[in-house]
């Protein structure tokens, strides 16, 4: 027979086994019980709350020949038929994949016909990824669909979903489970399927999973694959889950505190040699800074200003992890912040234009002085082609006046110039770009202060900047920027200038 995954296997086919949401429970039951069912409903909450189980329960309940209080028999014909994906009364659309107007003209065609039980039940998963023209073509059948027909749309988003369809619906909204509901229901599941599992392995899966039953579900399913007939410990279920031992969390702390930086970058080192995920090293830091936190308040601990602040330091990260493909760079960068420090920025705008004087730059052939006066307050004054060629030939010069913290990472640079306004600053790699790019400013701040001109500054790294020069100039050979990148630069921006 073919394996069945956990979380459909123990799928409940009652309300009274629908773990949490009594709230939704009780008022579906009294709708059932006293005929007062609506025509639409919305279920909303984060993934595996319950919404599509729920809605297949009500189906059912709906449609039963001989319901009981409000719940289905389960022994009827209808009952049966539905259980088994059988019935042609309960239909279920993926709208991430039928999302366009012509889906729904589909659907607005089928709802004419009668159904063979009580009522044909349409489940619209994940509806907000319907279209704008899918959303219009679908309004009117939600206001007055036929007497046969409800629908019971299901998203994760529901503030995707327009005003006009929002107010048709009767919205219920799926609360994650808690902590104590989902620890009882998995001892429950995990005794009934003969798997055992550890108290505190239990508690571990059900906190990992933040509410989602069906996450919950499919961590066991896979420590039970993988330690079949073994009981699940606390430590398979972290080897399972790519998470790390509670004292991980302290060292990190610590040594964040007492600014070590090599044994923040051993940490991270050390959990990228056991292949962990750092997003979640991330979560899971922050859920252990929180019980500092608390702990430094409740208890008057000493350290709450320091906790505060590696929070801050901790969820700023675990959003830039969203969009980074690199997340222990990410991390590290974080680390060396915190510990290093940063230089006072004003923004954090990579692409950011600065205002400066009017005084213009020396010739090419000139050397540009070292000294730094303040900006003219006479009118402002952006940086033309020539004045971004002159720091290209002085960017030695300029970055060596960098304090030390910042030093080590503006000497992996050099300047770059492609005839689009920008000066760029181009990284040998991306650990310095990335450093870099949310100081734009501050680099710009310095080119005021010692040119007196507003330079518009772009980082980027420099494999990026090579493909864009290739591309700028029609370069067919490979790009070496340390031998001759400047000849080049300079050979093809004159022929620009003698050819314009």
């Amino acid at each position: 027979m073919t394996y069945t995954a956990l979380y459909r296997k123990l799928r409940p086919t009652s309300f009274a086994d629908i773990v949490g949401q009594d709230h939704i429970k009780a008022t579906l039951i009294n709708q059932i019980e006293h005929n007062r069912i609506t025509h639409a409903y919305l279920f909303c909450g984060t993934r595996g709350t319950g919404k599509t189980t729920c809605a297949k329960v009500f189906a059912r309940a709906v449609n039963c020949e001989n319901p009981q209080s409000g719940e289905a028999c389960g022994t009827c014909k209808n009952c049966e038929d539905i259980a088994s994906s059988a019935s042609l009364d309960v239909i279920e659309i993926d709208a991430a994949s039928n999302n366009g107007v012509d889906n729904v003209r589909e659907l607005r065609e089928e709802v004419r016909y009668p159904a063979m039980g009580r009522y044909k039940v349409y489940i619209v998963d994940e509806v907000h990824m319907l279209s704008s023209g899918a959303f219009n073509a679908l309004l009117k059948t939600l206001e007055e669909p036929p007497p046969h027909v409800i629908f019971i749309l299901a998203t994760t988003d529901p503030h995707k979903i327009p005003a006009t369809i929002h107010s048709r619906l009767m919205r219920f909204d799926f609360h994650r489970i808690s902590t104590t509901e989902m620890e009882a229901a998995l001892a429950r599941y995990m005794s009934e399927e003969g798997i055992v599992v550890s108290p505190d392995a239990l508690a571990y899966v059900a906190r990992l999973s933040d509410g989602s039953m069906r996450d919950a579900l499919s961590i066991l399913d896979r420590c039970a694959s993988l330690h079949y007939g073994e009981e699940i410990t606390l430590e398979r279920a972290r080897d399972i889950t790519g998470s790390v031992d509670d004292a991980v969390f302290s060292d990190m702390t610590n040594a964040l505190i007492s600014k070590q930086t090599d044994r923040c970058l051993a940490i991270i080192e050390d959990l990228s040699a056991k292949g962990r995920d750092f997003t979640q090293f991330t979560q899971e830091m922050l859920s252990h800074l929180r019980g500092r936190l608390i702990a430094a308040t409740t208890q008057n601990l000493v350290g709450y200003d320091d906790i505060m602040r590696l929070i801050a330091a901790f969820s700023e990260v675990a959003k830039s992890m969203r969009q980074s493909t690199n997340a222990r760079l990410a991390l590290e960068v974080m680390c060396i912040e915190e510990i290093v420090g940063k230089p006072n920025s004003s923004s954090e705008n990579h692409n950011i234009t600065h205002s400066g004087g009017s005084q213009q730059l020396a010739p090419r052939q000139q050397a540009i002085p070292k000294q730094q006066p303040e900006p003219p307050k006479s009118p402002k004054k952006k940086a033309i082609p020539d004045d971004i060629r002159n720091v290209l030939a002085d960017w030695q010069s300029f970055i060596s006046d960098f304090e030390p913290s910042f030093a080590p990472f503006i000497a992996k640079t050099k300047a770059g110039f492609l005839e689009d306004e920008h000066l760029y600053i181009v990284c040998s790699d991306i650990f310095t770009e990335s450093h870099l790019r949310n100081r734009a400013d501050y680099v710009a701040e310095r080119l005021l202060k010692r040119y007196g001109l507003e330079f518009s500054v772009n980082i980027i790294a420099q494999n990026f900047y090579d493909d864009r020069h290739r591309k700028k100039y029609n370069l067919t050979d490979d790009f070496n920027y340390e031998d001759s990148g400047m000849e080049k630069l300079k050979s093809a921006i004159d022929f620009e200038i003698e050819e314009g």
